[in-house]
């Protein structure tokens, strides 16, 4: 059973769903992956974490948790330091530098999925005036290395999971009829493609629900509300979409 009481110290109410949303995700964090196990899985975020620290755009929390004793190299680092920090940089010549260090494109895609979800949990713990959330203690266990035989070279940097019917079975079961590359960016690693959609669903709105334009999922806001904050922080933020 899920302890609610990640966002205790808030003064802000925050939803339940929202909240379980987010323990789930850093139990995650601990657990191993699918190419990382639980303490390289943890260095990843806490990596993140104090690559934004350093940057000047993340305070230091009150309590760092346990964090991991796991090494990572020098190039890692600076991979996972530039997604924290300046990911609007991000171009090809980035990727396939980072691929010619010795990482394959699952790994990348599995750090990617990690530092940004580490950094959108800080970000909103920042925004309702509570210190980042203690780092979980990793858990044992091996990655389970397995890649989808369905991936294939689209036109994203890295191989991802075709819509139906080129994705198969898998695709119809992850997508259902269709995701846009914005979703499938990260369906290489369908275990970080899950984790992504379970956030987007309790942040955002539930997919089923997108092109129903009525659908309010958040107290307080409309829908066009919700998208003109998305748009606004988007434009900040340099995203190409």
């Amino acid at each position: 059973m899920i302890a609610m009481n990640l966002y205790e110290e808030s003064d802000f109410p925050v939803r339940a769903d929202l909240e379980a949303a987010h323990q789930t995700q850093f139990d995650r964090f601990s657990q191993p992956g699918t190419w990382g196990s639980g303490a390289q899985r943890v260095a990843v975020i806490a990596a993140a974490r104090q690559a934004c620290i350093d940057a000047g755009v993340l305070e230091a929390p009150d309590n760092p948790g346990v964090g991991s004793n796991e090494e990572l190299p020098k190039v890692v680092r600076d991979i996972i330091a530039k997604i924290a920090v300046s990911p609007k940089d991000i171009d090809l010549d980035f990727y396939n530098a980072a691929i010619g260090s010795g990482l394959s494109d699952a790994e990348y895609t599995e750090i990617v999925g990690l530092v940004s979800f580490i950094c959108n949990l800080d970000v909103f713990a920042r925004g309702i005036g509570v210190t980042p959330r203690p780092l979980p203690k990793p858990q044992p266990g091996e990655p389970s290395r397995t890649r989808p035989e369905e991936a294939v070279q689209e036109h994203a940097f890295v191989p991802t999971i075709p819509n139906p019917p080129e994705g198969g079975e898998r695709a119809k079961a992850m997508y259902g009829p269709f995701k846009p590359y914005i979703m499938r960016a990260m369906s290489l690693v369908p275990e970080e493609f899950a984790d992504h959609i379970a956030l987007e669903r309790a942040q955002y709105l539930p997919l089923e629900k997108i092109m129903d334009f009525d659908f309010d999922h958040h107290d307080g806001l409309t829908r066009p509300q919700a998208e003109v904050i998305a748009g606004r922080v988007s434009a900040l933020n340099d995203c190409f979409y």
